[in-house]
């Protein structure tokens, strides 16, 4: 009975501090994930697993300390974000915040799986690597499944709108959070790190 209670309170907390998919996003134009511009990078997040699927979750990068919303992430869904190149720092608030780090080279296109936190109610970005004997890979069935299953998804005219009048909670919560993620290990951080050669 007590999980059953946690899960309904996560649920609607979600729902409560997060934007709602349905008014915020849309179908995006196009479900082919063409090449990143000259001069800049892609990072394409997705969301499939159904844990936690009644939780709002919404990503975001951190520039300078300041977010920038890139759209919320429903379960099923990838949202495609195209950025600069170099060192950079993502964020993804559910109930709970994480990030991931990534440096990133220009015309190459990256890959995360937001992975769902059951005992936070919060999403962790993870890197998907270049190759790896360990963890999947661009190359894995896996990753072939994620990027062939989640539909992409693209923020609509409301969603600036919804961001500039959270953004104020929006950073207190990123305050509070990466002064804890920046407590983990050096080791802990580059398992969240996309590296250059994790692009392709």
């Amino acid at each position: 009975m007590r999980i059953i209670q946690l899960a309904l309170a996560i649920g609607v907390s979600g729902l409560v501090l997060s934007g709602c998919a349905g008014s915020l996003m849309r179908d995006a134009s196009t479900q082919e994930i063409a090449a990143a511009t000259q001069g800049q990078s892609k990072v394409v997040f997705m969301r499939s697993s159904i844990v936690l699927a009644a939780v709002g979750c919404d990503m975001f990068e951190v520039v300078d300390g300041e977010l920038q919303y890139i759209g919320q992430l429903p379960t099923g869904k990838k949202l495609v974000y195209e950025t600069t190149p170099g060192k950079k720092v993502f964020m993804a608030w559910g109930t709970a915040a994480d990030f991931m780090l990534a440096d990133i080279e220009g015309g190459k296109t990256y890959y995360s799986i937001v992975r769902p936190n059951w005992g936070t109610g919060g999403f962790a970005p993870t890197p998907i690597r270049g190759s790896s004997a360990v963890e999947p890979d661009l190359n894995s069935a896996e990753f072939q499944k994620w990027l062939s299953e989640t539909q992409r998804i693209e923020p609509n005219e409301k969603a600036q709108e919804w961001f500039s009048k959270n953004k104020d909670r929006l950073q207190g919560i990123y305050a509070d959070y990466w002064s804890r993620f920046e407590g983990k290990t050096r080791g802990e951080k580059l398992q969240r790190t996309l590296m250059p050669q994790d692009g392709q």
